[in-house]
């Protein structure tokens, strides 16, 4: 899919992070998992926003936004296991889809292998680091509150730290201070200490000023909504006993979801109000029908209920206007060599 009328957009942004999947019985590479306390898969998925902004659907980006890479693992593999392939394989795709792509990974990913890697692709990210008695320590100074009343509602600022490195990293990354102290949503009382988290990116500040990039980095939050919205409204069952086939089964679910996040994002547009994706599915999806066959063709037949929105859903979509990408001229076909065992060899 391309993001805009055909054509690759200029800057997008990817979302990593992982999820359990819950199976009962005894599915190949299903296992217990300590952290979530039952028997699961682990996958690993990766999801692609326009100029980092899910929202974007709004500026015409329909088909940018969504899900672009997934991957199933045993369930007691560690959070960032098999993250370097998973990453170079997402990197590819995302390619096809934007001229520019950038990365937001939670802490469970800014692991030395990977920044690494991005560094070393010069591909940019920011991720939340965890935190320790060194980083604690370079924070100390920076997390004292000012004399004098503090502000209603709290106040939050960001501290550039620097260049920070430690052996296991190849390459130096900008340290950012993250402190927050807002009262208590219950008492209206500050707490006895602030909050503070650090982010680790490899943007120049000249590109990307603190304040920008934590902006930034709190867009992932709808990343994992909408996470929590795949589980809730179509979910995964897995309940084949091969690896693969549930493997299979996942990426047709995530498919599914983004199909119909298209489709409920035109929705709302032309009848306004807002669809979460459980309410698109019971009332655009779970409907009655029934397929009639006339003139070698099949037709579906919409109940009555949903017809209206279905008509109005149609016209939106028959609206796009999308360019299809060229197609590569033909070659002619070359016999393959005899160590090809019968594959087809194309002449490039």
């Amino acid at each position: 899919m391309f993001a805009s009328g055909g054509r690759r957009v200029k800057h997008a942004t990817i979302d990593i992070d992982s999820f359990p999947i819950e199976v009962h019985g005894k599915q190949h590479g299903a296992s217990y998992n300590g952290y979530y306390k039952k028997s699961v898969y682990h996958p690993l998925v990766a999801s692609l926003s326009v100029h980092g902004d899910y929202d974007s659907t709004r500026q015409g980006n329909r088909l940018g936004n969504g899900f672009i890479h997934a991957t199933l693992r045993q369930g007691q593999v560690h959070t960032a296991n098999g993250m370097r392939r998973f990453v170079d394989k997402t990197d590819a795709r995302a390619h096809a889809i934007a001229q520019h792509v950038d990365y937001r990974l939670d802490a469970g990913y800014t692991i030395p292998s990977v920044m690494d890697e991005l560094s070393s692709k010069n591909r940019r990210f920011v991720g939340r680091l965890k935190t320790n008695k060194k980083l604690d320590t370079l924070a100390a100074q920076h997390i004292a509150r000012s004399p004098g009343r503090p502000p209603e509602g709290g106040y939050e600022y960001t501290v550039e730290l620097g260049p920070y490195q430690v052996d296991s990293w190849t390459h130096a990354q900008r340290l950012i201070l993250v402190v927050v102290d807002q009262p208590d949503s219950k008492t209206g009382q500050l707490n006895l200490m602030p909050r503070w988290f650090f982010l680790v990116t490899n943007w120049s500040e000249d590109a990307r000023g603190a304040d920008e990039l934590l902006a930034h980095y709190r867009k992932r939050g709808t990343f994992e909504d909408r996470l929590g919205e795949f589980n809730e409204a179509i979910g995964v069952h897995l309940s084949s006993q091969g690896f693969k086939e549930n493997e299979a089964t996942m990426l047709l679910a995530l498919l599914a979801f983004n199909l119909n996040t298209i489709c409920r994002n035109e929705l709302e547009d032309a009848v306004g109000g807002c669809w979460d994706m459980q309410r698109f599915v019971d009332f655009m999806l779970k409907v009655g029908g029934r397929m009639v066959k006339h003139s070698r063709r099949l037709v579906l037949r919409i109940s009555q209920s949903a017809e209206p929105l279905w008509s109005r859903l149609i016209g939106r979509i028959e609206g796009w206007q999308v360019v299809a990408p060229k197609a590569s001229p033909a070659h002619g076909f070359t016999p393959p060599p005899e160590h090809a065992h019968l594959q087809e060899v194309l002449r490039h």
